[in-house]
């Protein structure tokens, strides 16, 4: 009897468990500026590559730089202090400090390609999640081998390790 109640007990702690993981807010990451890509995206209805500009050609999607930033931002909200600590930082000639929100841990030995993806049609949602719709940055979608395993087959990709090992 023991044994089934602790059985019993271990399953439930799994089920919670993947219940809360699936649940869970995602970590907000916090930046040396706040940008909203809710203002960007959807009220300014800019699109993901009028910002990083490498997505469709490049390994990494890249950030802007803070000059091109202000090439909006000379005239647009130049009153905002998050808009004015940008405007240092161009005043300055340096980048802001910016914290990684996506990537993979160096001993998975992943090669991950923007370019190949936005190619293939994949909306950037597909990975990053509801960007759109974010006041801040957060890390919308927990990626494992196992979620990229299963949309590569979906996808009807291949899914031999060397694809996206090195």
């Amino acid at each position: 009897m023991r044994k089934y109640v602790f059985g019993a007990l271990v399953l439930i702690l799994l089920v919670a468990t993947a219940a809360a993981a699936a649940f869970w807010p995602a970590r907000r990451v916090p930046q040396p500026i706040a940008y909203p890509h809710k203002t960007h995206v959807v009220d300014n209805q800019m699109e993901c590559l009028t910002c990083h500009v490498n997505a469709d050609r490049s390994i990494a999607a890249t950030i802007p730089s803070v000059t091109e930033c202000m090439v909006c931002h000379e005239t647009v909200k130049p009153e905002s202090p998050e808009i004015q600590k940008l405007a240092n930082y161009a005043k300055a000639g340096e980048e802001p400090p910016w914290v990684r929100v996506y990537g993979f841990h160096p001993e998975a030995a992943v090669v991950f390609t923007h370019k190949r993806h936005v190619k293939a049609g994949i909306e950037c949602s597909t990975c990053h999640g509801d960007m759109a719709n974010m006041m801040d940055m957060r890390e919308n979608v927990k990626w494992t081998m196992g979620k990229c395993i299963d949309c590569h087959r979906e996808k009807q990709v291949s899914i031999d390790c060397l694809v996206c090992h090195k």
